[in-house]
């Protein structure tokens, strides 16, 4: 188990030195992965070094669910520290690791500072606005684009960048702090919120979050914001279903939306199962108006400093439909361009989005028909993830944690599907880097020919065949105590 530990840090510890922050952040244009690994050798390695740390987790988590069972409570509170201790450990040298897979990081900042220095507001104030700046330029691309997120994002960015005294290093440290104090945190409530598993399988699952090192990518070196979105989620969750809490959980979860737009997915689910199980009569009528009401005047205080929300949501459509790429949807426009179908893209885009509503209103219905919730988080996740115009790498994170709580599920290949999908999203950054450049010709329809199936196909079969390995064992049985005898 500490060798296995120790592999994955100098493993991360390879990271760091491979792609140094310190040296790198004032530069432009701003780097990525293939800035650092300019030649195919160099991606190859990359993929090698992910593959690596991939195998290392997936021991260290089999390690954990073959321990011999904790005598006590207290043994099992030191085998979660333990987990979160080294997740932690394992974030350290990632905290000064260059953002390779994405550049968000620096766009974060430059829309704390719009706030917290300028006292505008970046929902409706780009970038280009300070020409003065000394980090403008580092907008790169959204130079002339608003913020897509929430306010509560932009909250907390304009806070960050108060804490960071105007120096840019320091912001994006502190960006990236945050995402891996969120996803300790978030670890932590998948541990409360699996309290009625077997030991070996609660810590199980929770070291194949707090360990993933998709995961620790996603949210430590590309510091994405997506992981305060799910950490919402999370507390809301456990205020409903370990709290007894269910009001106070639904305003908890609507903060996700309000940090980042997509968060909504799920809500309409988690409020269909908290009304279904009050009492009918007045208890159901009592959670609609103080649920309904409560996040209503929540959206409201929140958005007071920032004007309308509909700014925000017509910035988010404009977006899904201008960017679109590296998904099933973009493969279908690429194909009918290449064929002369002639085809209008917005009607295929339009048809994807019908595709979706129409999977929302059966995940609807089946949770009417008591299918769990937390199920169709999962579900509007991936469906939206199929369906949409737009993917991107860390997209694969929204559906994990749910399917670690599905632990009822009765299909064994739902949560292999998830684990899989953050691995082969991960490696899909060589296919649109490398090989693109390198052996596909820069052909766009070329590398989505090969990374559509590679990101979205290859899960599926690989959750068929590796299903059975995806069970802990179950716990050795408890030799009996004189009480019982």
């Amino acid at each position: 188990m500490w060798l296995l530990a120790l592999l994955s840090f100098l493993g991360y510890l390879g990271f760091h030195y491979w792609f140094p922050l310190r040296p790198a952040y004032r530069q432009y244009p701003l780097s990525d992965i293939r800035t650092f690994s300019p030649s195919l050798p160099a991606g190859f390695a990359y993929a090698l070094l992910l593959t690596l740390l991939f195998g290392l987790y997936w021991l260290a988590c089999q390690r954990v669910a073959e321990l011999p069972p904790a005598g006590s409570q207290r043994q099992l509170t030191r085998r979660l520290g333990l987990i979160l201790l080294l997740a932690a450990l394992y974030s350290l040298p990632l905290l000064d690791t260059y953002p390779i897979n994405a550049t968000d990081l620096f766009r974060y900042y430059i829309q704390g500072r719009i706030s917290e220095v300028y006292h505008q507001n970046p929902l409706t104030v780009p970038p280009s606005s300070f020409p003065d700046d000394p980090y403008t330029i580092l907008a790169g691309e959204w130079i002339n684009d608003t913020s897509p997120y929430g306010p509560v994002w932009e909250l907390a960015a304009a806070g960050v960048s108060r804490l960071s005294n105007q120096h840019l290093y320091t912001g994006i440290v502190l960006f990236k702090a945050l995402g891996a104090g969120l996803l300790l945190l978030s670890g932590g409530l998948l541990w409360l919120l699996l309290k009625e598993q077997p030991p070996a399988g609660r810590l199980w699952r929770t070291a194949l979050w707090s360990w993933n090192p998709a995961l620790l990518l996603i949210f430590v070196v590309d510091g994405h914001n997506d992981i305060l979105m799910l950490f919402w989620l999370l507390l809301g969750y456990w205020a409903w279903q370990r709290a007894n809490r269910p009001t106070l959980g639904f305003w908890l979860m609507c903060l996700a939306p309000l940090t980042k737009l997509i968060g909504l997915l799920p809500l309409p689910f988690f409020f269909l199962q908290m009304w279904r199980e009050q009492r009918p009569g007045r208890a159901r009528w009592q959670f609609l108006l103080l649920a309904t009401g409560g996040a209503l005047l929540l959206a409201w205080l929140v958005f007071l400093p920032f004007g309308s929300p509909l700014v925000l949501v017509q910035r988010l459509a404009k977006e899904a439909a201008a960017n679109g790429g590296f998904s099933p949807v973009t493969l279908f426009v690429l194909l009918t361009l290449h064929m002369e179908w002639s085809p209008e893209v917005r009607g295929i885009i339009n048809s994807g989005t019908l595709l979706f509503g129409l999977l929302a209103i059966w995940l609807l219905w089946q949770t009417w028909r008591a299918r769990p919730a937390v199920r169709a988080a999962a579900d509007i996740f991936a469906g939206y993830l199929a369906t949409a115009f737009t993917f991107r790498v860390w997209y694969t994170a929204w559906p994990f944690p749910w399917l670690l709580l599905d632990t009822a599920g009765s299909d064994p290949r739902r949560l292999p599907a998830g684990w899989w999908f953050l691995f082969t999203g991960q490696l899909s950054v060589i296919i649109y880097g490398h090989l693109h450049h390198y052996w596909l010709l820069k052909d766009h329809l070329l590398s989505h020919l090969v990374g559509v199936p590679f990101t979205f196909g290859l899960p599926l079969l690989l959750a068929y065949v590796t299903a059975h390995h995806f069970r802990p064992p179950p716990s050795p049985p408890q030799p009996p105590n004189s009480a019982t005898i």
